[in-house]
């Protein structure tokens, strides 16, 4: 138990940078939006909320939270460790139950063993680039990993956000496209 205080300190920190993201976005969106026209993209962009249902809202916050979570996971260098995958498992797979689309679990299953081992490569490679040998060629192919590795992550997240959109029936009715 106490090996895991340290885990738990840092998922506690999570929490505090997501709430603070959430906020600032909050903000962000409250002030952007305050004077819309009906013709513009924002309220479109507003009005994609406004017609979703309960469990699509719910199941798209997931997969936002997820992916504040593995960011905040690569940007920390903190590691991989069973509480991360479980986090992980728990916001990928639970959205797809809230929305009842089963036959996307093992492809998000897929997805998360993915993430997981990009946040591991890059931790191992902070380690290295650390502990071990430090270099600036070494530095560079770091950055690169970590720049690829949250351009992977946005990917997967507008993917798997297009999905809830998609599945939802009253966009269905607006003839919502798929990216």
């Amino acid at each position: 138990m106490e090996k895991d205080l340290p885990i738990l300190g840092s998922i506690i920190n999570f929490l505090l940078v997501a709430v603070i993201f959430l906020i600032v976005l909050g903000v962000t969106f409250k002030i952007t939006l305050k004077n819309y026209n009906v013709k513009t993209s924002k309220i479109k962009f507003y009005g994609l909320f406004l017609g979703m249902d309960n469990r699509s809202i719910l199941a798209f916050s997931m997969i936002t939270l997820n992916y504040i979570f593995l960011i905040w996971c690569v940007a920390t260098f903190d590691g991989l460790n069973i509480y991360y995958v479980f986090i992980t498992l728990l916001f990928m797979l639970g959205s797809d139950i809230i929305i009842k689309d089963y036959k996307r679990i093992f492809i998000d299953l897929i997805y998360s063993m993915i993430n997981m081992l990009a946040i591991f490569v890059t931790s191992m490679l902070y380690d290295y680039l650390v502990n071990t040998y430090t270099n600036i060629y070494l530095l560079i192919v770091l950055g690169l990993v970590v720049i690829f590795v949250f351009l992977y992550f946005t990917y997967i997240t507008f993917k798997l956000l297009n999905n809830i959109v998609l599945k939802e029936e009253n966009l269905k009715k607006k003839d919502y496209k798929k990216l």
